[in-house]
């Protein structure tokens, strides 16, 4: 079990730092495809001046990057063309394109052509083409290769329809033609050095001017090269905070479970001791134990983080491409490896101290007298006012060893802290990636914003078996109004079943219900430009006749609520066509199944076949924000798992090893009459004990780590207000009571099918 504990602290520990480390992996590698592995580029500076540069220990690979645009005039076979001039190395090392086909041209009258051109002119490795300039002039080259990447080719050279020359091609064509070009050399600086300070350098040395020099932000940022907060910086700032908490929790859990471990076995100390071992020869044997149990469980818990960082992977990658797809497939966090055997060792030497100091006091007397048992001196008896006899001892035996007492309830505790802290994530999450419950994947708006859409329509698409969900507005604009003797201007809006459902978060006053079931209630959404209450009667003046309705619920907001000095009421279907005559939608939203898919919407769209209106399809949009959300949802409760995993295994471990640790004295109690029963109980209420202790104090820690975590990740993005959690805290709460309960059944029918005089006997 202790072994588990040190797995489990590793196996968290580098996952943590895997996963961000991969993720890094994988944004760098989509930087560098979509913008290039470049750090500057430097424009305006001669030849000499870039050879200075190039020559620069703290640079890996630089060159002169040339690019004419497709404006300029020139063409092949009367296709506009853009043209390139770049040295091999800044082609693959820097842009990482390769060629489909053929070689990179060296020579002054070679040219690398993409796959466009070459489809639409036929052409072939050897082919000679004619390049035609501005002035109707001819240069003739020969295609030595042919590159097929659309997006390197717009990367590169800025289109599809491109060509790239060697630079010293490049050069000769310019001079030739005396065509202008923009001209820039490129830069790759080392990730050894610090690439701020370098470029500061370069720019004093070579007097070159902010404006001559461009970054690559994005890159620059993700490799944690800009000054202070990166984001490398972040996502690793993140993952050691969370690694010390997940320290914290399995240095209290190892050491109980060394601390009930030395207890059993004082005995023996005390024997070590008779025969000359020392105090400090003691001590380093309690540690060299810890670290044997590490010889074995660290390389465990890095072997299993690998496979878990290659499954979350690939699982993320399939899940959404759009973020993950350059993830690597078999990559091996060495970070996370390093960090995880550093952090695992250090938890181990720490949970050792004080079990190895108390290891150490075991005197040659306890041996040889055999009172190893019991070190504490009782002062007083067990409270009985309130519990029964063996309740009040169970009571009193969990609080008698102050020191164990405190290790106890602090390991229960912490591993509260850790889930309440953990979940906190999973608010992150929704409110990051899910998209709110009534995001359409489909709006069909009218053309001309009136209630011209047949409701018939609605029906149809419901029908449809690839949707979830459909549902319309009827709109009435700039509607006159008269709230309480003051005129004002409103739009008045129906809603259906759906929509009251989901309005009813906004709901601060009145009832949502009666809108829904009665004619001539309605919702206003609370502004500053009015004082409406629930019950206030106000009248609207639509088609000329003057109706009057009845306030039946204030919202705080709606997402409806646009227009500033513009009120907004909201209505039953069957209120808003009483008092407009209008039985049309102006919006109808659609909501589709899992796995829908494009030809899913045009089957919609296809119902519309008179016109007179918008479509507004964002089905891949929001695809992509549910398949993020399920990527971190794997991530999220996957760790909440093995957090409630370790409170599980730390519980049994401890309740186990209290149990061996005092199977002396219990067999004691058993020889002067307490029967089976009794003991049970007094075991089932000394773990109780620790369990309700734990509960406490993991709460007075906990709740406030909550708020502080909720208030940084989540009310200071999205202005939610922190609440206690309740379902995380029952749920934590309620695994801690079940587990202790549960982890006594097994070492209490040890001690039952134990005759007394082997339970008296026990040395383990």
């Amino acid at each position: 079990m202790s072994r588990i504990c040190i797995i489990l602290a590793v196996f968290l520990v580098a996952v943590m730092f895997g996963l961000a480390d991969m993720y890094l992996q994988g944004i760098t590698q989509k930087v560098m495809q979509e913008n290039g592995d470049w750090h500057y580029q430097i424009t305006s500076i001669d030849t000499k001046t870039s050879d200075l540069i190039a020559a620069r220990p703290e640079v890996e690979v630089s060159g002169w990057h040339s690019t004419i645009s497709a404006d300029a005039g020139y063409s092949i076979s009367g296709q506009p063309i853009a043209i390139s001039g770049l040295d091999e190395d800044v082609f693959g090392e820097i842009y990482l394109a390769s060629l489909a086909e053929g070689k990179y041209p060296n020579a002054a009258n070679e040219i690398a052509v993409s796959s466009v051109l070459k489809e639409s002119n036929d052409l072939d490795l050897g082919s000679v083409i004619d390049l035609t300039c501005p002035d109707g002039s001819t240069v003739s080259f020969s295609i030595v290769g042919f590159f097929d990447n659309p997006e390197k080719a717009r990367l590169i050279v800025g289109s599809e329809q491109s060509v790239i020359l060697a630079q010293e091609g490049f050069t000769t064509f310019i001079s030739a033609s005396n065509s202008p070009a923009s001209e820039k050399y490129i830069i790759q600086l080392s990730q050894h050095c610090d690439m701020s300070s370098t470029i500061e350098k370069i720019k004093s040395q070579y007097s070159l001017s902010d404006g001559q020099i461009e970054a690559n932000m994005n890159l620059l940022n993700i490799e944690g090269q800009l000054a202070g907060k990166t984001g490398v910086n972040q996502i690793y700032s993140i993952a050691l905070i969370l690694s010390i908490i997940v320290m914290l929790t399995c240095i209290l859990m190892i050491s109980s479970t060394l601390n009930s471990n030395v207890t059993q076995r004082t005995e023996f100390f005390g024997m070590l001791r008779c025969l000359g071992a020392t105090k400090k020869q003691i001590m380093n044997f309690v540690r060299l134990e810890g670290l044997y149990w590490c010889k074995t469980a660290i390389p465990a818990g890095v072997a299993l983080s690998i496979v878990v960082v290659w499954v979350t992977s690939a699982a993320m990658r399939k899940i959404s491409p759009q973020w993950f797809a350059y993830m690597p497939t078999w990559g091996i966090s060495w970070i996370s490896i390093a960090v995880s055997v550093l952090l695992g060792l250090l938890t181990v030497l720490l949970a050792a101290r004080t079990p190895a100091k108390k290891a150490a006091k075991s005197s040659p007397l306890e041996a040889v007298s055999g009172n190893a048992q019991q070190t504490t001196m009782f002062r007083k008896a067990a409270n009985t006012s309130f519990f029964k006899i063996e309740t009040a001892m169970g009571v009193h035996h969990a609080k008698s060893n102050k020191k164990n007492y405190v290790l106890m309830t602090g390991a229960f505790a912490i591993c509260i802290v850790l889930f309440l802290t953990f979940s906190t994530l999973v608010n992150f999450m929704q409110n990051a990636f899910m998209p709110s419950e009534w995001t359409p994947e489909l709006s069909i708006v009218s053309e001309t914003n009136t209630c011209s859409i047949d409701s018939v329509l609605l029906e149809n698409i419901k029908q449809n078996e690839n949707v979830k969900r459909a549902y319309g507005r009827m709109f009435a604009y700039d509607v006159p109004v008269n709230i309480d003797g003051s005129n004002h201007k409103a739009n008045v809006i129906s809603y259906e079943a759906n929509q009251f459902k989901w309005s009813a978060d906004y709901l601060t006053a009145g009832s949502i219900s009666v809108v829904e079931q009665e004619e001539n209630q309605v919702l206003v959404v609370n502004t500053e430009n009015t004082d409406v209450r629930v019950g206030d009667v106000i009248t609207l003046s639509i088609n000329g006749k003057e109706q009057a309705v009845t306030v039946a619920g204030i919202l705080s907001d709606s997402p409806l609520a646009r227009e500033e000095g513009t009120e907004t009421i909201f209505c039953s279907e069957k209120t808003f066509v009483a008092l407009t005559g209008q039985t049309g939608y102006t919006i109808i939203d659609v909501q589709f199944q899992n796995g829908a898919s494009i030809e899913d919407v045009k089957d919609i769209e296809n119902i519309f076949t008179d016109g007179g209106v918008v479509f507004t399809e964002q089905l891949s949009q929001v695809q992509q924000q549910r398949n993020l959300y399920s990527a971190f949802a794997v991530l999220v409760y996957g760790f909440l798992s093995i957090i409630v995993a370790i409170t599980i295994f730390h519980i049994m471990n401890t309740i186990n090893m209290g149990v061996i640790a005092k199977t002396k004295q219990y067999g004691t109690m058993r020889a002067i009459g307490m029967s089976n029963q009794q003991l049970i109980k007094m075991i089932v209420a000394e773990a109780m004990t620790y369990a309700v202790s734990g509960i406490i104090l993991g709460c007075i820690i906990g709740l406030p780590m909550h708020w502080v975590v909720f208030a940084s990740l989540i009310t200071n993005f999205w202005g939610t207000a922190w609440s206690i959690p309740i379902f995380p805290l029952a749920l934590i709460i309620g695994i801690v009571l079940f587990t202790s309960f549960l982890a006594v059944r097994s070492p209490a029918k040890r001690l039952h099918d134990m005759a007394i005089v082997d339970t008296i006997k026990s040395q383990q």
